[in-house]
């Protein structure tokens, strides 16, 4: 019987999210024919009553039919039944009227209050962070991803499929631990987006390394400042920046600064990403693991983490002769800290030269980007940054190590939700002569480059 198509979902499934995966990758294997099929006037309307009759039960309500078809058909009858049957003819049809009648109330109950972390997954229907820009930013690049998704199966719902298929190396956990004060820091009721200060401690460009077989690792800098870095967040804070960002590797580990922004928190930013640093762990077989890691500080408390996914290869350390970065190749997992309003990704340098990554960043609705960064070379860095500006209306900013005078490459590299390309993103500070910033405040609010205030 064709309706069984759908309730075989039903019943396989063990939550009502469960059950809009199940129902999204269906949909997604044959979306071209799905396509086709709604593009049809009688067809069309069907799926819209089903839509309507389906969607307006509530998440708890939903949650009482999982794995239970008998109750299902008892709760909306033979009228849906028999539309079912209709579709079910045709599936995924059915599964496509069902899943956009999930994604009305259902749906929107859950991802308006779900404080879990929430693993993304081939299929599963993923609810846009729906951020209004300030008018005072002028003409923006886009008008969000609700409009850049408009040809999807879902639209004009404020959703889109997760189409990224099982068993990659990266996967994408949305956070939703700290939705309420993430939104409060980082979107100030359509007036304004927040600044953001990246840090750079002097002597950055001086380290010790060590090196075998052709590898490097245990990157460390030579003239670790505590007191110096405390002193700089506490001037971005007094600058209004609800966050920072310090570059990569500028850490002797990845929690050496813990202690400091536990103790002194109420001075510095809210949120810290706090640079990065080499590690090793061991693993349960007592296997060397070795990672380069940021930590994620959230009003003074260490919240998530980013693992650095792609090892870097350099010819300017070992008199021309390439190294590559020993870290070991495993699952990487990229945390976004998640709200209504804002979603925000912390990852590292190279990681946004990886083909893979920028493009998971975007299917997650990333609009807050923070990178730690050691590099001296611009590369491809400006691609994936707007890519965030132009589909997800969000801020990137990368934070590179100081490099002596100057500020060559760039001390920030970063982009806005701007229109025109000249004022999308920028390299800061524009060369010049004599000793580069320790700090700087972007305010992404202001016209690029005059949007940053270096100290």
């Amino acid at each position: 019987m064709a309706v069984g198509d759908f309730m075989s979902h039903l019943e396989a499934a063990d939550s009502l999210l469960d059950l809009a995966r199940r129902l999204g990758a269906a949909c997604l294997e044959r979306e071209f024919e799905l396509v086709e099929m709604t593009g049809q006037l009688r067809t069309g309307e069907e799926i819209k009553r089903l839509e309507a009759w389906t969607g307006d039960l509530s998440a708890d309500g939903w949650e009482k039919l999982i794995g239970n078809p008998g109750r299902f058909e008892r709760q909306f009858g033979s009228k849906v039944m028999q539309a079912l049957k209709r579709t079910g003819a045709r599936s995924p049809l059915d599964c496509l009227a069902i899943l956009r009648g999930l994604c009305r109330r259902p749906l929107g109950e859950f991802f308006a209050t779900t404080c879990e972390q929430l693993n993304l997954e081939y299929g599963l229907p993923v609810r846009f962070a729906k951020r209004p820009l300030p008018n005072s930013m002028g003409s923006h690049c886009t008008t969000g991803l609700e409009k850049l998704s408009n040809a999807t199966l879902l639209a004009p719902l404020p959703y889109d499929l997760y189409g990224v298929p099982a068993g990659g190396q990266v996967r994408v956990v949305l956070d939703f631990a700290h939705r309420d004060r993430l939104d409060e820091l980082t979107w100030d009721g359509e007036k304004a987006l927040p600044r953001i200060a990246t840090i750079h401690p002097p002597g950055g460009e001086k380290f010790d390394y060590s090196r075998t077989d052709g590898r490097f690792f245990n990157v460390r800098p030579q003239e670790w400042d505590e007191d110096a870095i405390a002193k700089l967040l506490e001037k971005a804070r007094g600058e209004g920046a609800n966050l920072a960002v310090l570059p990569e590797l500028s850490l002797p580990t990845p929690d050496a600064l813990e202690a400091r922004i536990a103790d002194g928190f109420e001075d510095f930013p809210p949120i810290v990403v706090g640079g990065s640093a080499h590690a090793e762990e061991r693993a349960g077989n007592d296997a060397a693991i070795r990672v380069n890691e940021a930590r994620i500080y959230l009003d003074g408390r260490f919240v998530a983490m980013a693992r650095k996914h792609k090892a870097f290869e350099t010819t300017d350390v070992d008199g021309g002769r390439p190294l590559l970065e020993d870290l070991t190749r495993g699952q990487t997992t990229i945390m976004v800290l998640s709200g209504d309003r804002t979603r925000l990704a912390v990852a590292i340098c190279a990681d946004l030269q990886e083909k893979t990554i920028p493009g998971l960043l975007v299917a997650a609705g990333v609009n807050l980007l923070l990178v730690p960064a050691m590099t001296k070379k611009i590369g491809s860095f400006n691609s994936p940054i707007c890519d965030i500006a132009g589909y997800c209306q969000g801020v990137a900013v990368i934070a590179n190590t100081r490099w002596g005078d100057a500020g060559k490459p760039f001390l920030c590299l970063c982009a806005v939700p701007r229109e025109a390309p000249a004022e999308q993103s920028a390299a800061l500070p524009a060369a010049g002569n004599g000793p580069a910033p320790v700090l700087g405040v972007l305010d992404p609010n202001q016209p690029l480059p005059a949007a940053m205030s270096w100290f």
